[in-house]
């Protein structure tokens, strides 16, 4: 009996520390209840009972057993010690159905309690060999009994015997119905813990990827998720370098020791599984055996139509992947495959952002945030640093005479002969039309000015594109001259604007003395400027005056414009731009011949066509006196927002503000006024004709700037002189 039950032991029922904690003190109870009953039967009246001493012996060795099985003893908790407990009480039945010596001893009865015990807690296997062996221990009297069989032992075994069974057989089916049921939930609970885990990994990481983070800590996220999901000894995040190699970067593993490291390059052999995925198979697997038997799957990472690496995992033998895992890892993949085209596409936001898409240099916003840097990290360590600034000479002479792409061909030119000057450590930006700027890195003033002549230089003998020639200035400022980045670019320019009022083509550094004598020429150009303003007004109101109905134009013009500019909210010195501005919108008429400027009636096509050149003419002739963004208002007053201006048929917001406000200003004043072409309109008529063509020929914004001024009074048509706007 014991051999058959041998094979078994430890291969049963009793897996988890609980059940065999349960099985225990079942067993203890019941050794306890033994000792109980037999005790009582010593008690109770009846017929004589041979051997006492051995019945209370027995109690007594029952109760210490049954409390030794209740206790928390470590080897009385093992299947192997209840089995032997099962085994023990057997033998101790025998031992007092043949101390009692009757067929009938209440003994006997005790063997139901193996019985039931056995189907409770025993494997099938287990349980029948207990059941046989009650049987054969109800059947012993036969063996030291010559009475046994008149006492009708054998009838009792042929009911008792098919009992045991029947009975152990109800209840080892009732054990496995509540334990299939048991099974079932805890299935179903592990599938929604895994589903909610899954879930919770894939939420963490779409938002990980959402909120842009770093790819190395989504690959890293991802690998530790992935392996713990799907029950992985290892997960790996690669990327295909070429054909022959992939580079690991992200793994997580069960066992750190021996893994690969983050950014190791890995051999690609023929017809493996990354070959295998390189070469368009959906999703792949294979078990290894050998020196490492595993299995392995593997799915790809697409960046568009190509497969831009793969995500790996692998479970060591004997461990297996769930079902379904092979969808779960495309999950993850595709998510990384998000993960990498937002990466992707936001280094090239980025690099697009600081660089100047004409010459591919960085653009000024990337030249400053540079060159803070570089003068922290100079300060830092204490070491040289030189900022320079260059300038095209006569650029704007250039890109009239010689055109936009032509002018455009001799930058980039200018930008590749200032790289190759430089050293590579060296950073050269393109900071607006016509000027570079130059961090010269860990370089002294006498450092840098030798590197920026010999780029000077290069520039003036090196025939451009298109047979043209040109030069450079450049104004250079090291941290001994300036304290910050702002101060060193300011006097980088301070001593560029010195080169520049001193030939041209040459390489200045800047010192205190130059600063003094700058102060003077600043005043004194900011005094050429005002003359060259008073000239250009002077010329503007003679346009105005070849023909009586435009006399004062310009005047009522800048005057109107400014008013729209306040009822717009505008700050008081950019009113005051546009005023200025607005005076000289019409100087480029200057160029329009007069026989075309006075003509009575309508214009031929050819003659609207000189007339549509005003604009541009006006814009480079205020060149040199007005700001950047005053020329683009002058430039830019004939737009409008349907697309249908000229010169540069703009729409909707490309249409400077300020041009839109000089543009309805212009045309209201043509309106209203007399003309050899057309009678006035009323101020009514004319803002109803404003409103209707708003969003087409006028700014939407500035029509209702138009119709404030109206409800407050004060449109006036008449001529108006130049006065400040009330607020």
């Amino acid at each position: 009996m014991i051999r058959a039950l041998m094979p078994s032991w430890g291969h049963d029922r009793l897996a988890s520390p609980g059940e065999v904690a349960l099985a225990s003190r079942v067993s203890g109870v019941l050794w306890l209840t033994g000792a109980v009953t037999l005790l009582l039967t010593l008690a109770v009246p009846g017929s004589t009972i041979h051997a006492q001493w051995a019945v209370a012996l027995t109690a007594a060795f029952a109760v210490v057993w049954g409390a030794l099985m209740l206790s928390k003893v470590p080897w009385a908790r093992s299947p192997v010690r209840l089995h032997v407990s099962t085994i023990l009480s057997l033998g101790i039945v025998a031992a007092l159905t043949r101390a009692t010596g009757s067929t009938n001893a209440a003994p006997l009865d005790y063997l139901w309690f193996v019985v039931v015990y056995a189907a409770f807690f025993y494997t099938p296997r287990q349980a029948v060999a207990y059941w046989l062996a009650c049987g054969a221990v109800h059947a012993l009297p036969f063996v030291y009994d010559g009475h046994a069989l008149d006492d009708n032992l054998a009838r009792q075994l042929v009911v008792v015997v098919p009992v045991y069974f029947l009975v152990g057989g109800v209840v080892m089916a009732g054990r496995e119905l509540l334990a299939g049921t048991t099974r079932r939930a805890n299935e179903l609970e592990a599938r929604q813990r895994r589903m909610t885990e899954e879930q919770s990994s894939l939420r963490r990481v779409a938002t990980a990827v959402a909120a842009g983070s770093p790819p190395a800590g989504i690959f890293a996220l991802v690998s530790l998720d992935v392996g713990h999901l799907l029950g992985a000894d290892c997960a790996a995040i690669v990327r295909f370098q070429d054909a022959d190699h992939v580079t690991i970067l992200g793994r997580w593993t069960q066992d750190e020791h021996g893994a690969d490291d983050p950014d190791a390059t890995v051999d690609v052999r023929p017809g493996s599984l990354l070959d295998r995925l390189r070469c368009g198979e959906a999703i792949a697997g294979d078990r290894m055996d050998g020196e490492y038997r595993c299995m392995r799957l593997a799915a790809p990472v697409r960046n568009g139509a190509a497969v831009w690496g793969a995500l790996v995992v692998v479970a060591n033998d004997p461990h297996e992947f769930a079902s379904g895992a092979e969808q779960r890892l495309q999950d993850y993949a595709d998510l990384i495959a998000t993960a990498v085209a937002n990466a992707e596409n936001r280094s090239r936001l980025d690099a697009q952002a600081a660089t100047d898409a004409l010459t591919g240099l960085p653009n000024h916003r990337a030249f400053r945030e540079r060159l803070t840097e570089e003068v922290a990290r100079a300060h830092r360590h204490d070491r040289p640093l030189t900022v320079g600034l260059v300038d095209v000479d006569g650029f704007r002479d250039l890109n009239d005479r010689a055109g936009l792409d032509v002018a455009d061909d001799v930058l980039v030119e200018i930008g590749a002969l200032l790289r190759g000057a430089l050293r590579e450590e060296d950073v050269l930006a393109r900071l607006g039309a016509d000027e570079y700027g130059v961090i010269f890195v860990e370089s002294d003033r006498h450092q840098a000015l030798m590197r920026a002549d010999r780029a000077r230089r290069a520039i003036a003998e090196t025939p451009m594109r298109h047979r043209l020639r040109t030069s450079v200035s450049i104004g250079l400022c090291d941290l001994e001259a300036a304290s910050s980045s702002d101060e060193a670019l300011r006097r980088a320019d301070s001593a560029l604007y010195w080169a520049k009022q001193h030939g041209r083509d040459l390489c200045w550094l800047y010192d205190p003395t130059v600063v003094r004598e700058l102060d003077q020429r600043q005043r004194t150009r900011e005094l050429d400027r005002t003359q060259a303003l008073v000239g250009l007004r002077a010329l503007a109101r003679a346009i105005d005056a070849k023909d009586p109905a435009t006399q004062e134009h310009s005047e009522r013009v800048a005057a109107l414009s400014a008013r729209l500019a306040v009822a717009r909210g505008w700050a008081p010195d950019r009113v005051s731009l546009l005023r200025d501005a607005a005076l000289l919108h019409d100087v480029g008429k200057i160029g329009v011949p007069d026989a075309i400027l006075l003509k009575e009636g309508p214009l031929e096509e050819d003659e609207f066509s000189i007339v549509r050149e005003h604009a541009v003419l006006g814009a480079r002739i205020v060149g040199d006196v007005l700001e950047a963004e005053q020329i683009a208002w002058i430039a830019s007053h004939h737009e409008r927002p349907d697309g249908s201006g000229y010169p540069g048929a703009l729409q909707g917001d490309d249409v400077p503000e300020g041009a839109a406000l000089l543009a309805l200003a212009d045309a209201w004043d043509v309106m209203v006024s007399d003309r050899s072409y057309s009678a006035p309109m009323t101020a009514e008529a004319a803002l109803a004709e404003a409103r209707a063509r708003a969003g087409t020929q006028f700014a939407v914004a500035a029509v209702q700037a138009l119709e404030s001024l109206a409800k407050r009074g004060d449109l006036m048509p008449a001529a108006a002189r130049l006065h400040q706007p009330t607020a």
